[in-house]
């Protein structure tokens, strides 16, 4: 049974290694062009993959230049800027002296209806009134440093959230970068796909219109090379072909996590964000209290007596003005700003759980990723070898064979490749996106690369 089927298949082989010689013999020039089309595009490819050139390797390893390229340096006039509000904040809250100066005049309309009760030594007709006061515990002086910190902290939450925004720029330029780099290349490879799929189609046309296969291979092959053009469709901009098909020299990104976890921690925007609101809840909570509802003033104040039947007077007065409020308001607003920090406290927990799931889940899908690289990495060496050595057995060869086939066989070495620079696209926007959880230091500090030769 194991002869009869293997002669079966040489039988088969046969049939089809002769479909082309056999319509090439019957029909004459347009399937002599075709044979010629075939070789030319053979040895067009063989000087592709097996260029020493290594150009389209010398691309792959895109990740650091990438990162440091784009780090997204802080906006330094902005950062003035926001500098420039705060020290702006601060010198007004130092302004603030509690001195105040009052005054009053007024006439007295009783003079002529006979109803003032005073004296003749007293009673006067008009009075003008001046009065200079110091409220102590309104001024800058009262909790002078800790209100001072409040307004830094402040503004290093302000600081924050614009370094939140540039970081989430940066991951979009850096993902911008990446994906310009893998249409380049996946742009070059595509377009001799298509190519070799166009041929393959134009032969199978061929052998259609003269009755020698079926349809459905053609049709196959049509599906196959509008998915590839709807895929070089996509891309914005136009690449040209790429002048080296080698296998490539890749790079398989390691993340030193222990160290990036620890950096996170203790730079991550959020989470400073939560402790730089723990720390302003707790200056305003040290703030707050019951001498912030007194008033004590001490006061001079001056006064004139205009009189008809006397001489003018004046006189000088000093003294304590004081207000004191009868409450537990400022015990209570304290409780809330004690309540509020706790609430902080435990959303920072919970928090910190939840980046550090994020990040272990990015880091997981860049192993697998890495994997998936190698993977196809080495597949597309036992693809080239595999070409090498069926070139050295159709250079060899007696007769004719299936130049169809062979086609076919490149195009799965390019498909392979195709396959790598998606997975390392994919890696390298992972990589990108744990620049979110960074501050001051570019992801390329975390990273250490491995070469894989060929």
């Amino acid at each position: 049974m194991d002869i009869l089927m293997k002669g079966v298949k040489i039988i088969l082989y046969i049939i089809c290694v002769f479909q082309m010689n056999y319509a090439s013999a019957q029909y004459g020039k347009e399937g002599q062009e075709l044979l010629c089309r075939f070789e030319r595009r053979f040895s067009e490819l063989d000087s592709l993959i097996y260029s020493v050139q290594r150009n389209l390797s010398g691309t792959q390893g895109g990740l650091c230049p990438a990162a440091v390229r784009f780090s997204s340096e802080p906006d330094s006039g902005l950062f003035s800027a926001l500098d420039k509000r705060v020290d702006a904040e601060i010198k007004a809250f130092k302004s603030r002296t509690g001195l105040q100066i009052t005054g009053q005049t007024h006439y007295r309309l009783d003079d002529g209806l006979g109803m003032d009760e005073d004296d003749a030594q007293s009673r006067y007709n008009g009075k003008v009134q001046a009065e200079l006061r110091w409220s102590v515990l309104q001024s800058s002086l009262f909790k002078r440093k800790g209100k001072i910190n409040e307004i830094r902290i402040k503004g290093e939450i302000d600081r924050l959230a614009y370094e939140k925004d540039r970081l989430g720029m940066s991951v979009i330029r850096q993902k911008e970068y990446f994906r310009q780099q893998h249409d380049s290349l996946l742009c070059g490879i595509l377009r001799h796909r298509i190519d070799n799929l166009s041929l393959l189609g134009a032969a199978h046309d061929y052998l259609l219109r003269n009755e020698n296969i079926s349809s459905d291979e053609l049709l196959s092959i049509l599906n196959e090379k509008a998915e590839a053009e709807r895929k070089l469709m996509s891309v914005v901009n136009r690449y040209p072909l790429s002048p080296d098909l080698s296998c490539p020299v890749i790079h398989i990104v390691r993340i030193d996590t222990a160290r990036l976890l620890q950096h996170v921690r203790d730079k991550q925007v959020e989470l400073k964000a939560l402790d730089l609101r723990m720390s302003l809840l707790a200056q305003q909570e040290s703030n707050t209290g019951y001498w912030n509802k007194v008033d004590v003033a001490p006061f001079v104040r001056y006064s004139y007596y205009t009189r008809t039947a006397l001489p003018h007077s004046s006189n000088v007065d000093a003294g304590v003005s004081f207000k004191l409020p009868i409450s537990t308001e400022s015990k209570r607003e304290r409780q809330s700003i004690r309540a509020e920090r706790e609430l902080l406290a435990k959303e920072q927990d919970h928090f910190l759980t939840q980046v550090y799931d994020e990040v272990h889940f990015i880091l997981d899908d860049i192993e697998r990723l890495n994997l998936s690289i190698t993977g196809e990495h080495q597949r597309s060496k036992e693809l080239r070898d595999y070409l090498m050595k069926r070139k050295e057995a159709y250079s060899n060869r007696i007769g004719e064979y299936s130049r169809l086939a062979r086609m076919k066989e490149y195009n799965s070495y390019l498909m392979c490749l195709e396959k790598m620079i998606e997975y390392q696209y994919q890696r390298d926007c992972q990589i990108a996106n744990l620049t979110r959880y960074l501050t001051d230091e570019p992801i390329v500090r975390f990273c250490y690369e491995e070469k894989i030769m060929n």
